[in-house]
């Protein structure tokens, strides 16, 4: 069993490091709008899902039809993230302190994940 959850994690790719700004939105890296086919058109409205699923938090792209738990997509590759995400993720967006969020490919699955300080190291 501990062989299978040291591949677990060998099998985790990190797509990017971002930063929680005040307004409670962050910039989507590059390789998760790729991997997502998500690309910003103000005539068209691209949406990203977030899901809850087994103590991660799952992010997948949304259709017209999402639920709540969506985000929509704008200018710059920055989006909102949801307050039952930033609640189960214990983010707090202030002024002074920094939130990173660390996004992470999982076999077919984009995770986010809060991240430390000494992410970037």
């Amino acid at each position: 069993m501990c062989d299978l959850r040291v591949s677990e994690l060998a099998d985790e790719l990190v797509l990017g490091i971002t930063v929680l700004g005040s307004g409670g939105r962050t910039i989507v890296p590059s390789k998760v709008m790729e991997l997502l086919k998500l690309r910003y058109t103000p005539q068209r409205r691209q949406k990203l899902l977030w899901i809850q699923e087994d103590g991660d938090v799952v992010v997948e792209k949304g259709t017209l039809q999402s639920s709540f738990k969506k985000t929509i997509l704008s200018r710059g590759g920055k989006t909102a993230i949801p307050k039952h995400v930033r609640a189960v993720l214990k983010l707090k967006s202030t002024p002074d302190g920094e939130e990173r969020l660390i996004w992470i490919q999982r076999g077919g699955d984009i995770i986010v994940r809060r991240g430390t300080p000494h992410s970037t190291d």
